[in-house]
């Protein structure tokens, strides 16, 4: 664990807000990084060494998610249904996808909003909102006030912690976990209902009433 500590002190030190933007913008264009990950380090870089600001962290990272979520956006406007293929192909996201296009269809804004709180999900959420054509306005609206909201309660929860550890090794091993793991128990549970449910009526739809 002390490697992946240093590896990613020196990563942040280095490159600062640069490494959290680039994080943060490249998952929520749809490509699958540590994002939230990156957000809490820099948290924890931003209270023992003065390196990074917290308030400059929120801010660079509330903007980053959301120029991510909009480049997706309109990449899956222009690509439309290819680059959903291209994600289900390399990613293996079949049913995140068929899930998403369920969500936002039956709740719009309310989905994007949540997207961001929702491994997975808030990867996807911008190309699929995209393909099936949503107003941008709305898009971008939901998708803001969610980053925003997101950013900050992690960001707060990894500063705040970051006094209780002496060392980034000690916060990998315990405060990241629990913090990253609270948010993704709640999201997968939630995510999973969804899934369920949809692929449940997919595969209603497919047979007939004699064959069920």
């Amino acid at each position: 664990m002390e490697w992946l500590a240093q590896m990613v002190q020196e990563v942040l030190v280095r490159w600062g807000y640069l490494a959290l933007a680039g994080g943060l913008a490249g998952e929520s264009a749809g490509i699958p990084l540590p994002g939230e990950t990156i957000l809490m380090y820099s948290s924890f870089v931003a209270h023992k060494t003065g390196q990074l600001n917290i308030f400059l962290v929120i801010i660079i990272g509330t903007a980053a998610a959301v120029v991510g979520d909009n480049i997706g956006y309109w990449v899956g406007r222009r690509l439309g249904p290819s680059m959903l293929k291209w994600l289900d192909r390399h990613f293996h996201m079949e049913e995140d996808i068929v899930t998403a296009r369920n969500q936002l269809k039956r709740h719009g804004a309310i989905t994007i909003f949540w997207a961001r709180y929702i491994f997975g999900l808030r990867t996807i959420a911008g190309p699929v909102a995209g393909t099936l054509e949503m107003e941008w306005k709305t898009f971008l609206l939901a998708n803001l006030l969610g980053a925003a909201t997101w950013v900050t309660s992690v960001s707060l929860a990894a500063y705040f912690l970051a006094a209780k550890m002496n060392s980034l090794a000690g916060f990998i091993e315990k405060a990241s976990w629990g913090i990253s793991g609270s948010l993704f128990l709640a999201g997968y549970v939630f995510w999973r209902h969804k899934k369920k449910q949809v692929m449940s009526g997919k595969q209603a739809e497919r047979c007939s009433p004699a064959d069920c």
